[in-house]
């Protein structure tokens, strides 16, 4: 199974955006099953109705009907996880080689994305954020299609 993140979700929802076709054809591409987390889906919501990243954001309703097509359309599986995610959290910073001062502020959220990959057995995820290499469980896969 492979992880899915939040820049390549919206890029598969936003044929304007100038990694669409990459990210399209490296999923389309993609022989594993994939997946998500929750965290990914309120970025992707966020993102969709957000007057600053968008001139025209969706509606709440048309994002979350939009972005319940693509998840249908990809076979993309939303995982679960523990209801004390933020408890486990200390144990991934641990695991972060020479990372000073810690996970801080944003950081926290791509922290609980990959906590939840990690949890499933995920191994991999597509993303156009090197800030993911910092957790050696997770392979960064190529987008070049």
């Amino acid at each position: 199974m492979t992880g899915v993140d939040t820049n390549i979700l919206i890029d598969l929802m936003v044929s304007s955006s100038q990694s669409h076709r990459s990210s399209v054809n490296a999923i389309s591409q993609s022989e594993d099953d994939l997946c998500t987390t929750p965290t990914n889906i309120g970025e992707c919501l966020r993102l969709l109705t957000h007057s600053k990243v968008f001139s025209n954001p969706l509606t709440l309703g048309r994002a979350v009907t939009v972005l319940d097509q693509m998840l249908d359309y990809y076979k993309l599986q939303i995982l679960d996880e523990s209801i004390d995610w933020w408890k486990e959290l200390i144990k991934i910073e641990k695991e972060i080689p020479g990372i000073i001062p810690g996970i801080r502020g944003n950081e926290i959220f791509d922290a609980r994305i990959a906590l939840c990959l990690k949890s499933h057995g995920v191994k991999k995820i597509y993303t156009r954020d090197a800030d993911f290499k910092k957790y050696s469980f997770l392979k960064l896969m190529d987008l070049s299609g």
